[in-house]
């Protein structure tokens, strides 16, 4: 199956209407497969479809909240929320945020410190939730070999949902400004166990503001080159490190409205092998929050960065090999549509 094919097949589902799919504009301009495919990849999911993925994810959270214990709080996060989502099936992520605590970044001290063990609480709302989900959905596939989530799909549920046991984390930055995007979360890994400390909303307020400032630019690089992770099946590098790449490309290389998507194409190219060649650069970037390196610790990976930069590669080489009459370089392309 060629990328378009992939591309067409992942963008179709039962709820998007035959009228819907005609008018993705990507599907019906005078371009060359290749063509079509980057820009139908940087293209966003229907808003109407992701609005539906929230509604699933309320259902779990409705059955959640009635059946757990402790009282918990509710918020979503991953690539949904951030609007880089790529595939109509994509999962959200519903963090389940136990009230009885809350943590602080050092050097902050609590007034009250917690006298219960924090861990202990976290690994019993996980089994909570298990055994709560696979009560009130007994025809979805409960799957709670994650160490970070649980993940439930299928019977009446129409959309994959991650739930991740977790708690409130006060930054310095949180305490400081009051300011909820500089709240973060703990999130249990029982497979430790211990608790990761991560900043989702700080994440998506970074996403949102290159994405202004790039007019659009920033998140259709997110999506092609996730894209091209999804429909090649052989890019070893997390769908999370491919937005921080994305985000660390410089704004002109992005600033590119309607019609300069090939060009966006080249910036992702030209970055990637900047971060090939440039050891100590490539080791000096961070994720959007600044949490982070990205490739340290386990994280991307060189070889991940050759796979993704190859895939790039191999997409721009076939755009000019199928538009030799019209294009001679990427870096100067634009497409009218």
């Amino acid at each position: 199956m060629s990328r378009l094919e992939k591309l067409n097949a992942r963008r179709t589902d039962d709820s998007i209407t035959e009228a819907k799919l005609i008018n993705e504009v990507y599907r019906r301009i005078a371009q060359s497969d290749s063509v079509k495919y980057v820009i139908g990849a940087m293209q966003p999911i229907d808003p109407e479809y992701t609005n539906n993925t929230y509604k699933q994810a309320e259902r779990v959270r409705g059955q959640l909240e009635s059946r757990l214990t402790d009282s918990c709080e509710f918020k979503y996060q991953g690539s949904v929320t951030n609007d880089t989502h790529i595939k109509a099936k994509s999962d959200i992520d519903l963090l389940v945020i136990i009230e009885k605590f809350f943590s602080l970044e050092k050097p902050q001290v609590p007034t009250s410190p917690y006298k219960g063990n924090p861990i202990e609480d976290l690994l019993n709302l996980r089994r909570e939730a298990e055994y709560a989900l696979e009560t009130a959905f007994p025809q979805a596939d409960v799957d709670k070999r994650g160490s970070k989530s649980i993940s439930i799909e299928g019977g009446s549920l129409t959309r994959k949902v991650d739930i991740v046991p977790s708690n409130w984390y006060n930054t310095n930055k949180y305490a400081e400004t009051e300011d909820d995007i500089y709240r973060g979360v703990q999130i249990l890994d029982k497979s430790i166990p211990a608790r990761l400390a991560n900043t989702p909303f700080l994440h998506n307020y970074h996403i949102e503001n290159k994405d202004t400032i790039t007019k659009g630019g920033m998140r259709k690089a997110c999506r092609l080159m996730k894209s091209l992770k999804y429909d090649s099946e052989k890019i070893d590098i997390s769908s999370y490190d491919i937005v921080s790449i994305a985000f660390n490309i410089p704004d002109a290389s992005l600033f590119y409205p309607r019609g300069g998507e090939l060009i966006i194409l080249s910036s992702c190219l030209d970055y990637c092998k900047e971060l090939q060649s440039n050891s100590a650069f490539r080791e000096s970037i961070e994720v959007p929050d600044g949490h982070r390196k990205i490739f340290t610790n386990g994280h991307a990976s060189v070889l991940g960065l050759n796979q993704l930069t190859q895939e790039l590669e191999q997409l721009e080489n076939d755009i000019l090999r199928e538009n030799q009459r019209s294009f001679r370089k990427l870096s100067e392309a634009r497409v009218e549509y």
